[in-house]
């Protein structure tokens, strides 16, 4: 069976235990399972990496931490070429009018490629917000990373599918993602107030997805050598909702 998010059941012993055994026999229960629930908030999810490894988050005074962990990859809803899903968090976003304003910043070390992803994924209602997932029919990706070459230390933003990368300042103060009905804009500050357009897009008005959400995940081709992100603010419509 394929991987997926699952409500948790419980059982009184000894049936639990029966239970559990008739599962995995059948086949029907693997031992590496996805599990989405609370984070932070009420209002965030967590959607766990394979064995509930590859990627650790928490939540400090400073800001939200994302930590990477060596072969995950936000690629993928299974293990495969030596690689594992990571650790993916979530936020839903409601309406067709929403303003989210993030400042963050970022730990890369240079060496072996490593990377985190975020912004706006629309999709599925109950789909994993992967890169890589089916469900998707639009996501707004940016991606900062690092690797070996000094032109791997960068930060860009793609419309996907199909979009071309545009390259952002890394130091950026604020990147704000908007949508008006049909309109999805991303726009950045050096300073907090003077919005510079980076990306509009245009959805068609039929086009469907049940859910939109911000999301961050990460990849790591190695020893991600202590890199992580942090996620100073995230304000959606002047609403605060990291802390």
């Amino acid at each position: 069976m394929s991987p997926s998010a699952q409500p948790s059941r419980s059982f009184p012993f000894p049936l639990a235990a029966l239970a559990l055994a008739a599962l995995l026999a059948s086949g029907c229960l693997g031992t590496s399972i996805f599990q989405k629930g609370a984070f932070a908030a009420d209002d965030w999810d967590t959607w766990t990496g394979w064995n509930d490894d590859y990627g650790r988050s928490e939540l400090k005074g400073n800001g939200l931490y994302y930590h990477l962990s060596a072969k995950q990859d936000d690629t993928r809803d299974e293990p495969s070429d030596g690689y594992m899903p990571g650790l993916i968090l979530s936020r839903e976003l409601e309406g067709a009018r929403w303003r989210a304003d993030l400042e963050a910043d970022f730990k890369i070390p240079a060496g072996q490629m490593k990377r985190f992803s975020y912004g706006v994924w629309a999709g599925g209602d109950s789909s994993r917000p992967s890169i890589g997932n089916a469900s998707a029919v639009m996501k707004l990706l940016v991606q900062r990373q690092n690797g070996p070459r000094a032109h791997d230390d960068s930060l860009a933003l793609v419309c996907l599918p199909g979009g071309k990368p545009v390259a952002l300042p890394k130091k950026l103060k604020v990147l704000r993602f908007e949508r008006s009905e049909t309109q999805f804009t991303v726009s950045y500050a050096l300073n907090r107030k003077d919005f510079v357009t980076a990306l509009s897009v245009a959805v068609p008005a039929d086009l469907e997805f049940p859910s939109q959400k911000f999301f961050l995940g990460g990849f790591a081709g190695g020893d991600p050598a202590g890199a992580y992100a942090r996620f100073k603010s995230l304000k959606i419509n002047g609403r605060e909702v990291l802390r």
